[in-house]
């Protein structure tokens, strides 16, 4: 199994206008997405699901990269992805779904607690740009700990 630990599209800053729960993804950050997902596909050749926080900024990235993947699957709210929620629960899920790539849109710092806690290294604490994603492999039934970090892409940008 394979799990795609994703950190959400650059956002809009909070302000009292636009609180945090409601900061969308900038035009920027949509651009930069969509060229890191590109790339992606370079890797990744399908997804079977994502589960995305129910935050505006996860959800648009969910959907973008269901866009871009074509609409074989599903975009699944899940609120074990806002800030605070454990590993073993979103680990437990992925289990419970019994499907071979799974994709998992969050927020910092817990996409990076999560990368840290899958691989067993739970004393670091990754530090993932938005628009970033990492790959998560379980040789076996996924456990806390026991995945192998395949590989991990920051954001593409282009110049000029």
């Amino acid at each position: 199994m394979n799990i795609y630990l994703i950190r959400h599209g650059e956002a809009e800053s909070t302000s009292r206008e636009k609180p945090h729960e409601e900061r969308s993804l900038t035009t920027e950050g949509i651009e930069i997405l969509k060229t890191s997902i590109g790339f992606w596909k370079n890797f990744i050749s399908k997804i079977d699901i994502i589960l995305t926080s129910p935050l505006k900024r996860a959800k648009q990235t969910a959907l973008i990269i269901q866009n871009i993947y074509e609409p074989e699957f599903d975009v699944i709210e899940e609120i074990c992805l806002l800030n605070g929620g454990l590993t073993e629960d979103l680990v437990s899920i992925a289990r419970s779904l019994n499907m071979e790539d799974i994709a998992m849109v969050g927020h910092q710092p817990d996409i990076g607690n999560h990368l840290a806690a899958m691989i067993g290294s739970g004393a670091v604490n990754f530090r993932i740009q938005t628009s970033s994603i990492a790959k998560i492999n379980f040789k076996e039934r996924p456990r806390v700990g026991k995945g192998v970090c395949e590989f991990f892409l920051p954001p593409i940008i282009k110049n000029g």
